[in-house]
């Protein structure tokens, strides 16, 4: 399944929701209020093609009573777990590339930045593949 197909699409665009008794909690980005909606509109939203414009959708929430936002890690993992595996492996490669590169260079400037950048690199990678194998609280329900 390819980063753009509709299904990756879908699972991407459905972290923006957490499920509730009678419904969903909608999050616009991470430091957001949740706002409640019905599925039928959570699947209007989900239709919505992933570099489209969600803006007359969310002004169709505009008044509503809102819940506070939700925890970070969470979240973070769940988008870590629906991260493609070829962008860790990607990530790996060319993270140790760039610390290969940042041992090998006489200029210190440039040394510190190949190192720094393939450390975040390798980190990415590393956090894509923990997500894979960690059991969250949901997992064990």
């Amino acid at each position: 399944m390819t980063l753009t197909s509709e299904a990756r699409q879908r699972e991407m665009l459905a972290l923006s929701f957490e499920p509730t008794e009678d419904g969903f909690i909608y999050y616009h980005y991470r430091w957001s209020r949740g706002i409640p909606v019905t599925p039928e509109e959570r699947e209007k939203y989900l239709d919505i093609p992933v570099f489209g414009s969600r803006r007359r959708w969310r002004k169709a929430l505009a008044g509503r009573e809102s819940s506070p936002p939700r925890a970070y890690s969470p979240v973070a993992w769940k988008l870590m777990k629906k991260t493609p595996l070829r962008m860790a492996i990607f990530a790996l490669v060319f993270g140790g590339f760039g610390l290969f590169a940042g041992t090998n260079e006489p200029n210190l400037v440039f040394a510190t930045a190949y190192v720094v950048a393939g450390a975040a690199t390798l980190f990415l990678g590393g956090l894509i593949i923990a997500a894979r194998f960690r059991r969250s609280n949901a997992d064990v329900r």
